[in-house]
């Protein structure tokens, strides 16, 4: 339920879990149905219900309206996304709308959990001096190799980022300069998908591109809006879709 009343110059919107309630400065209000998914709000764009309109609703007062709410949802962090019959997001070039995908920072609690288990030891042994100092050389040495993939995942975590923003992605990696290339740019996308309870969730993804190629994993957080993303800007030829059943 959207208990919340939003205002942002033009536009007040409110609704529900089955559908969004726009009105406009003029007193105009209109319904479009839709659905919450994955904490945003999915409305059809040509489901639209007036509620009240001075004079006859045209087809641009619709799109206006959906122009502000889209507009709204983009500086107020409240997502609201309208689908058009071809599944194209409407105005998602024109405003920019944000898509991303990122490690969590709560992963870094697994990596400094890991990190302290493998050094508190040895540390304590030498402070300790309960062994000789070959013995802690070569245990420290064994840790170090032991921590060295953790120290690389918490910077990987720390650092990398996804982002598409209308047709143009950015990328900033794990190590190296952040870059940019059009969606167009994109060559291939390979998907790897598992059935759960009828439902087909996004477990991993490969964005290939002449140059490079960029794998994203179901760990990360903003995976399945990046998955819609791709499904609505590349061509379905070049897109490859593994499939398993458990």
């Amino acid at each position: 339920m959207m208990e919340n009343v939003f205002k942002e110059d033009k536009v007040k919107v409110t609704g529900t879990k089955g559908y969004v309630q726009i009105e406009d400065d003029n007193g105009n209000i209109a319904r479009f149905d839709g659905e919450v998914c994955l904490g945003r709000f999915y409305a059809y764009a040509d489901s639209v219900r007036w509620i009240r309109h001075a004079g006859e609703a045209t087809d641009k007062d619709r799109l206006d309206l959906i122009y502000q709410a889209t507009r709204y949802g983009k500086n107020c962090g409240e997502k609201i996304l309208f689908f058009d019959d071809d599944g194209k997001v409407l105005f998602e070039t024109e405003l920019g709308l944000k898509t991303e995908v990122y490690w969590s920072k709560t992963h870094l609690v697994i990596v400094a959990v890991a990190v302290l288990s493998l050094v508190f030891p040895v540390a304590l042994l030498v402070v300790l001096d309960l062994v000789s100092l070959m013995f802690a050389i070569v245990f420290a040495s064994v840790s170090a190799l032991l921590v060295s993939p953790f120290l690389v995942w918490g910077f990987q975590i720390w650092r990398f980022r996804l982002t598409a923003e209308g047709a143009i992605i950015t990328v900033r990696p794990t190590a190296g300069r952040k870059y940019t290339f059009p969606v167009d740019d994109v060559t291939r996308i390979i998907r790897k998908t598992k059935t759960d309870s009828g439902w087909e969730e996004i477990k991993k993804i490969r964005v290939y591109t002449k140059n490079r190629h960029l794998p994203l994993n179901d760990n990360m957080t903003g995976i399945e809006d990046m998955d819609a993303y791709f499904l609505r800007h590349i061509s379905p030829d070049k897109i490859i879709t593994k499939k398993r059943k458990w």
